[in-house]
């Protein structure tokens, strides 16, 4: 009966379009938007680069809330999500269990969000949305080993404007945003502020007590922007914004086993709960002549984060065990950009950046039933590092594009972990120097019509295994590589109603960050013992045959396979260890496929409707493939009003309450996991003035 409804909503969507072909030569187009996702502003269907992007008119119509909610719109890309794990995975290219940083670099207004810790964040009052997929180390540095998310929030102008919403749904959800822009002297200085509070009771219920809030969240965050343009030239802007989070982490079940427990349900005997502050100031100068720009952007970053989760999952009180974890994170970073403005055959542009970052992890593996702290590491690492880059674009007859770029990385770590229960202590210094290049040549078959190929090379930086006890020969990790090779097609038709892009790509992976266990001391650690290979392709389309009327979708594939891995494992009974070749077996967290596809109504009364299909392949959740999440699509509905100035909205997510799992893993003799959002929905209403 699901599916047979399923396929009656997409019968209805094709009949629409199918009745009103006819009406293609109609004057009615697709949104214009720029990009800047080579750092100076772009049409996206010039840049020889696959990506995704949204503006913000499409933010709201998706009722994209966060980051999770982005990616299930963006072919080929994936999250882990873990309570403050939130790892994305793009292209099938995913880090090892327990990593601190995620391959997919995080931006937000030119900023990096270095940990993965902090990706996850409730997104409001954005400008545009942008997903870059294949390396982009040359522009972006460090971790953009499968590319770049970036974010950029809305700038007050001489317009004074304002919204406030207010959404309520079902498990007592409540989001409600505000915003409000507009000089402070005109043509001189503006100012925006904006806020978000979300608080939910969460779909987890703890049937070992009652407890139906065991995942409730509660998050609150705020923005401030003082634009100041003292002349033509320049545009000066001060940010500041602040996040914070107190949630019950209690979302993890057994799966199997004598443990298990139906989907959102679980039998705890700790009050898991994760509490995140941070808060951010940058300081953004750009100046404009006719013939370069400058950019330059300072940041501060400061975080804190304290988590305890329940680590036996069950409420025996014979073995009641916990795993605190209490991090700090403070950066500091600047970065100077100079790229050309006038009209010539070469475009270039130059750059410089550095960064201090301060990193505390204070974890416990805590035994409450015996009294026991097993062990407890504290690990400082202090990091720091700087970056020259540049990168031209030479176009020959007015149709060939020639791009080359290169860029120089240097990161300096100094490490140091203890232990007081293990009475061990021990520290390193690592050095890295990388060299990032890219190349890419682009032919403009037509003015609507470009091809490409490129060819950029990736790096994950190594670190440090600061969760665990080891010696000083377990403490560290070395960089992982990529090269990405990627032939594609970007094309508009029917005076741009119709917009289809087509890109293909090859991805070889060398000495890949592995978790395994140590072959003498049977700790758990990060090496560089594994290769290989992710390859496929991604398919975009939009289409607006009436004016009324989008049609968009997209199709990622993806086969992401070790080539080369013999991993040290417990043998099947626990009493040894042993090895097993993994070649042939896939990533962690890499779908075999996803896509989405969906229709939206807009009527020039007002009359609102969409629907959205999101599906995802087959992934697995461990090297040795044994934690398998099987596909699954999830419906997103909805149906309202919208004008100018007053919208309402009746939402619905996972319409037909598909269950699947955001993370799975094995756990001692079973399975452990988490379950995605069930079926949701509500009201939104939203006043704009």
């Amino acid at each position: 009966m699901r599916n047979k409804t399923r396929l009656t909503i997409l019968v209805m969507i094709l009949s629409i379009c199918a009745q009103n072909t006819i009406t293609w030569a109609n004057t009615h187009n697709l949104e214009e938007i720029s990009v800047t996702a080579q750092k100076y502003e772009q049409d996206p269907q010039s840049v020889p680069i696959s990506l995704d992007h949204f503006s913000e008119v499409q933010l709201e119509d998706s009722k994209i809330n966060n980051l999770f909610d982005l990616l299930t719109f963006s072919p080929n890309t994936h999250m882990l999500e873990r309570s403050c794990e939130h790892i994305v995975v793009i292209r099938g290219i995913s880090p090892f269990r327990g990593c601190t940083y995620s391959p997919a670099a995080f931006y937000v207004d030119e900023v990096s969000y270095p940990l993965h810790y902090m990706q996850n964040i409730e997104l409001f009052e954005l400008e545009r949305a942008e997903i870059l997929k294949g390396p982009q180390g040359t522009l972006y540095g460090r971790n953009a080993e499968s590319g770049v998310i970036s974010l950029f929030t809305k700038q007050p102008g001489n317009q004074v404007k304002g919204n406030i919403s207010a959404d309520y749904g079902n498990y007592n959800t409540l989001r409600t945003i505000a915003g409000v822009s507009g000089p402070v002297i005109e043509d001189k200085l503006f100012l925006g502020l904006s806020g978000m509070y979300y608080s939910t009771n969460g779909y987890v219920e703890n049937i070992a007590n009652g407890d139906d809030k065991a995942a409730d969240k509660n998050r609150a965050s705020g923005r401030a922007n003082l634009r100041w343009t003292p002349s033509e030239s320049w545009d000066i802007s001060l940010l500041a914004d602040f996040i914070t989070a107190d949630d019950h982490g209690g979302e993890s079940r057994v799966l199997s086993g004598p443990m298990a427990t139906e989907p959102h349900k679980n039998r705890r005997d700790t009050d898991a709960f994760l509490r995140q502050d941070w808060n951010s100031q940058t300081l953004r100068a750009k100046y404009t002549t006719d013939t370069v720009k400058v950019v330059s952007v300072t940041n501060t970053l400061y975080q804190t984060l304290e988590k305890v989760n329940d680590a036996d999952l069950w409420d025996n009180p014979g073995m009641k065990a916990i795993n605190p974890i209490d991090m700090t994170e403070r950066q500091y970073s600047q970065e100077l950009r100079v790229s050309s403005t006038y009209d010539s055959p070469l475009q270039w542009l130059l750059g410089a950046y550095g960064f201090i970052e301060d990193s505390h992890f204070d974890y416990r593996y805590e035994v409450l039933s015996a009294n026991s702290i097993y062990m407890r590491p504290v690990t400082d690492v202090d990091t720091n590092g700087y970056a020259f880059f540049g990168q031209a674009t030479y176009t020959m007859f007015d149709k060939l594009h020639l791009t080359l770029g290169l860029r120089f990385d240097h990161q300096s770590m100094e490490g140091d972990l203890r232990d007081d229960v293990k009475k061990v202590r021990y520290s390193k210094d690592l050095e890295f120097n990388e060299v990032l290049p890219k190349m890419s040549l682009s032919y403009d078959i037509d003015p609507d019509v470009m091809v490409y190929a490129s060819a950029a090379k990736g790096y994950m930086v190594g670190g440090y295994n600061w969760g665990l006890t080891g010696t000083i020969d377990t403490f560290c990790f070395d960089p992982e590589y990529t090269w990405n090779y990627e032939v594609g097609v970007k094309s508009k038709w029917l005076d741009n109603k119709l917009m289809a892009n087509l890109s293909v790509f090859y991805i070889s992976i060398d000495d890949k960050q592995v978790s395994e266990l140590h072959p003498t001391i049977a700790a758990t650690t990060i090496t560089n013992a594994a290769e290989a290979t992710s390859k496929g392709f991604e398919f975009q389309l939009q289409a607006k045959p009436l004016s009324c009327l989008d049609i968009f979708g997209g199709f990622g594939y993806t086969e992401a396979t070790f080539d080369k891995f013999n991993a040290t494992v417990w043998n099947s009974t626990g009493t040894a260890l042993t090895t097993k070749n993994y070649e042939g077996n896939h990533l962690t967290y890499a779908p075999k496929y996803t896509y989405n596809f969906g229709a939206q109504y807009t009527a020039d009364s007002g009359i609102f409707a969409r629907a959205d299909f999101l599906g995802t392949g087959p992934f697995f959740g461990d090297a040795a493939n044994k934690a398998e999440q099987s596909s699954y699509m999830t419906v997103n509905l909805q149906l309202g009003y919208k004008t100018n100035t007053l919208d309402f909205v009746l939402w619905m997510k996972n319409a037909f309450d598909e269950e699947y799992l955001t993370f799975l893993s094995p756990f001692r003799q079973s399975m452990v996991g988490i379950d995605g959002p069930p079926q949701t929905f509500g009201a939104s209403l939203t006043y704009r003035f």
